[in-house]
């Protein structure tokens, strides 16, 4: 492992984590990601073709970098992308440890490629709409909504990032793949501070367009997310700010899927209660399956009686 820098936090082993820093005399923002371990459980657990394991990797770690400002116990973060392209669309929810899950609507697509070696992801994704919605535990939570500019979920993201919440960044998204499984996942976000100047502007900018090495390269080199940071930005008084692990996690439980099933109404639940082999559930985050037998679901009935 590279540990050429080590944020207060980062683990020293291959566990996944996102760092943080200040760069550029204060100007920037910046955040990266080491996921190749939550998108490979992603994969063991969906079984997703080849592209989509990249879609659906780049999106939960996407998804992480946008969780970053949730801060309470209960606070939460959706995203949902909806498209007319073979995935149909992605879902991922994330909280504020650092734990996210999600799903492809359609696991299984065929694979195409830009060029060897690169997968189309923006073919199996298609046009649609990517939504954002954070709930803090107010009363309404916050729901931002743009166009897909690319399906190429990198490129979404940075698109909402400018429409919806009127912050300028540069999102990098890579999941290297091989016949055995995921090789690497990971990427690199670079915000504007309040402050921020056309100069600092146009060195991103050169950075950006001038042939910097995809983060999907980087990562197969054994570069960490601090590394990758500190060559983009190339700034030797780098601030690292804070590592700390993230992980692909879900919260679903028996009591949860209970709740679900009293939520649909009493005359839905009469009408379950009938069948004596009782009803099965599955968790579309994790596929963990809960039966409820036929007593179980007519003491749900009772129970919302009461």
């Amino acid at each position: 492992m590279n540990d050429f820098y080590l944020a207060p936090g980062s683990p020293t082993d291959d566990s996944d984590y996102m760092v943080t820093a200040t760069a550029l005399e204060g100007k920037v923002r910046a955040l990266a990601i080491r996921s190749t371990k939550l998108v490979s459980e992603a994969l063991r657990i969906h079984k997703t073709s080849p592209v989509a394991t990249a879609a659906l990797g780049r999106f939960l770690t996407g998804t992480l970098f946008l969780a970053d400002t949730l801060k309470s116990d209960g606070d939460s973060l959706t995203v949902n992308l909806r498209s007319d392209g073979p995935i149909q669309g992605i879902t991922a929810v994330a909280d504020s440890h650092g734990h996210v899950r999600g799903y492809c609507l359609e696991p299984v697509v065929e694979t195409t490629y830009h060029r060897p070696g690169k997968l189309n992801v923006g073919a199996a994704v298609g046009n649609g709409k990517l939504t954002v919605v954070k709930d803090f535990g107010l009363k309404e939570p916050y729901i931002g909504q743009v166009e897909l500019v690319s399906g190429e979920i990198a490129e979404d993201f940075t698109y909402y990032l400018a429409s919806s919440e009127q912050t300028p960044s540069i999102v990098s998204l890579g999941v290297g793949l091989d016949s055995k499984g995921v090789t690497c996942a990971g990427g690199f976000m670079v915000q504007l501070l309040p402050g921020a100047d056309e100069e600092t502007i146009s060195y991103l900018e050169e950075r950006v367009s001038g042939g910097f090495p995809e983060v999907t390269f980087l990562l197969q080199e054994g570069m960490n997310p601090e590394k990758i940071l500190d060559m983009f930005l190339g700034d030797k008084d780098i601030c690292f700010l804070e590592g700390r692990e993230v992980s692909y996690q879900c919260n679903c439980s028996r009591e949860r899927m209970e709740k679900n099933l009293m939520a649909i109404g009493r005359k839905d639940l009469e009408e379950l209660s009938l069948d004596p082999n009782g009803i099965d559930l599955e968790c579309h985050f994790c596929d963990q399956k809960y039966h409820f037998s036929q007593e179980a679901v007519k003491a749900l009935i009772s129970d919302s009686s009461k």
